[in-house]
C-alpha cells in the first residue's frame, strides 16, 4: 500500500509539473491583455511571480484525486465478491450446521490463496468466515448476528480512518491559497512606498487569485470525498445486508 501511494503522488507531482509548465507557456507566448494571459496568472502560469502557490494546491489537489479514485476502485473490487458463489441466494434454501462449517472451509482456503493480494480487504469473505466461526463455537445464531454487526461497524470505522490523508489534502488546499494570499499582501505592503500602482494591484491580484483557486479545487475535492464516503458507507452496509440475509437468517439449528 505504500509503495502504491508512492506511486500515486509521483504520479500527482508529474501532472502538476506538467500543468505548470503549460501554464509557463501561456503566460510567456500570449499578449498580456488577452483573456489567456490572465487566466494563466490566475492559474500559477507565473511561477516565479508568486505561481508556485498555486502549484502547490494543483499538487495536492491532483493527489487527493489519485487517492479517492484509488479508493472507488477497491470498493468495485469488494463488490465484485458479491457475484461470488460464497453463500446461498435461492429462496428458502436453508443452512445445516454441517454446511455452515462447509462455507467456512471455503472461504478459508480462498483466504489463504489470495493473501498476497495486499490491496484487497476481503471485507466480505472475512466477515463471512468470522460468522461461522462464530456459529461452531457455540451453535447460536443470535451471537453470530451480533458478531457480524459489530464487524461490520468496526470495517467501516478502519475503511473511514483509511481516507485521512484524503481529509487532511481537503484542508490544506484552501489553507496553502490562504497562505499565499498572505504572502501577497505583505509584498504588496512591502512595495507600497514605491508608488508603483500597476505592480501593487498585479501583487494583490495574484494574492487573492491563490485563494480562489484553492477554493474552487477544495469544492471539487470535496465533492468527490462524499462520493466516496457515501459509497463506502453503503458498501459496508451491503455487506451486512448480504451476510444477514443469506447466512444469518438460512441457519437452521433444528
Amino acid at each position: 500500500m505504500i509503495s502504491s501511494r508512492i506511486q500515486r503522488i509521483i504520479l500527482a507531482f508529474a501532472l502538476s509539473v506538467l500543468m505548470e509548465i503549460l501554464l509557463w507557456f501561456i503566460f510567456t507566448s500570449v499578449d498580456s491583455d488577452s483573456i489567456l494571459y490572465r487566466l494563466s496568472v490566475a492559474l500559477g502560469g507565473n511561477f516565479i511571480g508568486g505561481g508556485y502557490i498555486q502549484w502547490l494546491t494543483f499538487l495536492a489537489f491532483f493527489w487527493g484525486m489519485f487517492e479517492v479514485l484509488w479508493n472507488l476502485k477497491l470498493n468495485k473490487k469488494e463488490r465484485k465478491f458479491f457475484e461470488y458463489p460464497l453463500l446461498p441466494k435461492e429462496e428458502f434454501q436453508v443452512l445445516e450446521t454441517s454446511e455452515v462449517n462447509q462455507i467456512r472451509i471455503k472461504v478459508a482456503e480462498y483466504l489463504r490463496e489470495h493473501k498476497n493480494e495486499t490491496e484487497r480487504k476481503f471485507y466480505l469473505i472475512n466477515l463471512i468466515n468470522k460468522a461461522c466461526i462464530k456459529f461452531r463455537s457455540n451453535l447460536s445464531v443470535s451471537e453470530t448476528f451480533e458478531v457480524v454487526t459489530a464487524q461490520c461497524r468496526i470495517n467501516a470505522t478502519k475503511a473511514e480512518s483509511g481516507h485521512s490523508i484524503i481529509r487532511y489534502l481537503a484542508w490544506a488546499i484552501p489553507s496553502v491559497g490562504f497562505v499565499g494570499t498572505v504572502l501577497g499582501i505583505s509584498q504588496a505592503l512591502g512595495i507600497a512606498n514605491s508608488g508603483e500602482i500597476e505592480v501593487i494591484t498585479a501583487t494583490l491580484g495574484v494574492a487573492f487569485d491563490t485563494t480562489l483557486i484553492a477554493l474552487i479545487l477544495s469544492l471539487v475535492l470535496m465533492l468527490f470525498i462524499h462520493q466516496l464516503q457515501e459509497d463506502t458507507e453503503h458498501l459496508h452496509l451491503d455487506i451486512e445486508e448480504y451476510v444477514v440475509e443469506n447466512l444469518i437468517n438460512r441457519i437452521d439449528v433444528n
